[in-house]
């Protein structure tokens, strides 16, 4: 029973802990002091580090060389090299999908953006449905070893550490124009969007290098 109870307070340091760190409340860069975590989330140290331990599993939060842990910050090495994944994976994945997905997997697509065709856009409401848009793709891909990849690499995760790199009103076009060539089926129009949808936010942070 202890042990249980142990387990349940580690899962429950683990999600506060991470729903901390994507919503920022944990930045970048930030490190981590456990004392006062632990004193925040009203829990002993020892499922803290259990929780740490797995946020580290994850990418998440990084160790320091003597003690404690600092939250990943990305390079822009790192951020290329997280591109570089995506448009190999989802290029697949959305010729994938465009072949095989049933009428309503495109409708739900089609309603994560009908929100935000009038009207101001929420950067942040626009983030959960850009990430929403890719991870129903690579689920409805039918590839569930290419599904796996995805998530294993903690990719979309990653993006949303990141952040939005590119205004809504840029890329919200680009995402109706994958959606509209899935709709007509056309494979290769889908995937060639997809890459250069990626391929668009990766330029950008090459230009930012080179400045």
């Amino acid at each position: 029973m202890d042990r249980i109870f142990k387990n349940e307070l580690s899962a429950q340091a683990y999600n506060k802990v991470r729903a901390m760190i994507m919503s920022k409340e944990l930045e970048p860069g930030q490190k981590i002091v456990q004392d006062k975590l632990a004193e925040t989330l009203g829990i002993s140290r020892t499922p803290l580090r259990s929780a740490l331990q797995m946020l580290e599993g994850e990418g998440l939060i990084v160790p320091l060389p003597k003690k404690g842990f600092v939250v990943k910050k990305f390079s822009d090495i790192e951020i290329l090299e997280i591109f570089d994944c995506r448009m190999a994976l989802e290029g697949t994945a959305v010729r994938l999908f465009t072949n095989h997905a049933r009428p309503n997997e495109i409708n739900e697509l089609k309603k994560l953006f009908s929100p935000f065709l009038e009207g101001d856009i929420d950067n942040s409401e626009y983030q959960q449905a850009d990430a929403e848009f890719h991870n129903s793709i690579m689920k409805g891909s039918g590839n569930g070893f290419l599904n796996r990849l995805f998530q294993q690499g903690n990719l979309l995760v990653c993006m949303d550490l990141i952040g939005l790199l590119r205004l809504p009103n840029e890329t919200l076009p680009e995402h109706m124009a994958i959606i509209d060539a899935i709709e007509k089926r056309d494979a290769d129009l889908a995937e060639s969007l997809a890459k250069e949808h990626l391929d668009k936010t990766k330029q950008l942070i090459l230009k930012k290098m080179n400045e």
